[in-house]
């Protein structure tokens, strides 16, 4: 009879040998990276961080979340300079983007509202903050509201998001039969396999 603890380590070594056929190896990899550059950063100077060339990642909907509340102060006949100045206060706390707009509100708002957003630019590998700043530009240009350029955004952030969705559903089964696989059926295979592998062992 076949031990429980043996049916454990059978089971430990599927999900060991599916990590690779799902693609999974790679999501922990980055978690990986990410912790060991958020601990890096904890421990080293401030001067580091703020010098820091490498641009980091944001989640869209931080991005888009920064974009209405810039909308709405747009909306209520106040400046884009006001708005940028309010939500840095009401994103002060909210991870990355809102430490970075932050500083850059503090250091650059008096320059212009668009040097703000060049700040968000330079930190994000964000194609949608790029393009928000484009549009920004525009508007002080062509004399189109700030209001309306930033509802396009909003809308456009809203597809790039459901698109993004979609293709992690898409992707979804792709991921999961390869670890029922290797976590369900090569265990079971292996179990099979045992008793005749004691059986050519004993023949020896």
């Amino acid at each position: 009879m076949i031990s429980p603890g043996l049916v454990v380590l059978l089971v430990l070594i599927g999900i060991v040998v599916a990590i690779p056929l799902t693609g999974l190896d790679y999501e922990l990899r980055r978690i990986w990276k990410f912790q060991r550059r958020r601990l890096k950063g904890q421990s080293a100077p401030a001067t580091v961080s703020l010098f820091s060339q490498e641009k980091r990642q944001v989640p869209l909907t931080d991005v888009r979340d920064l974009i209405i509340s810039l909308q709405l102060g747009t909306s209520m006949e106040s400046t884009l300079t006001g708005s940028l100045a309010r939500a840095a206060e009401q994103f002060a706390r909210r991870g990355i983007l809102g430490e970075r707009l932050q500083r850059h509100v503090q250091a650059r708002l008096s320059i212009s509202p668009e040097a703000v957003l060049e700040g968000l630019v330079e930190d994000f590998d964000c194609p949608q903050l790029a393009e928000l700043l484009h549009r920004i530009r525009m508007a002080a240009e062509g004399g189109i509201s700030y209001n309306r350029v930033l509802a396009v955004s909003v809308n456009d952030i809203e597809e790039d998001i459901s698109t993004q969705v979609e293709q992690r559903i898409e992707k979804a089964p792709m991921r999961l039969t390869p670890l029922m696989i290797g976590g369900v059926f090569l265990p079971a295979l292996l179990l099979g396999l045992i008793p005749l592998f004691v059986t050519l062992m004993k023949g020896l």
